[in-house]
């Protein structure tokens, strides 16, 4: 609270770290974003095809029974 207090006051206050680390980021983390979704996503989708074919494989089993 005291923090934000001095703020406003105007007396400098140190950087949180997040703060700090936010500056460090690269210039390019859009790009460093738009392939960690891309994939992620892939991987996503591998393991939910996977899970339908096992949901398929069980119904025919429970069917055949």
């Amino acid at each position: 609270m005291n923090k934000w207090i001095d703020r406003l006051m105007g007396v400098p206050v140190e950087e949180s770290p997040v703060e700090k680390v936010i500056e460090k980021l690269p210039e390019n983390v859009d790009e460093v974003y738009k392939a960690r979704w891309v994939w992620y996503h892939t991987i996503l989708a591998g393991e939910i095809f996977l899970t339908n074919i096992l949901l398929i494989a069980l119904i025919i089993v429970v069917a055949i029974k």
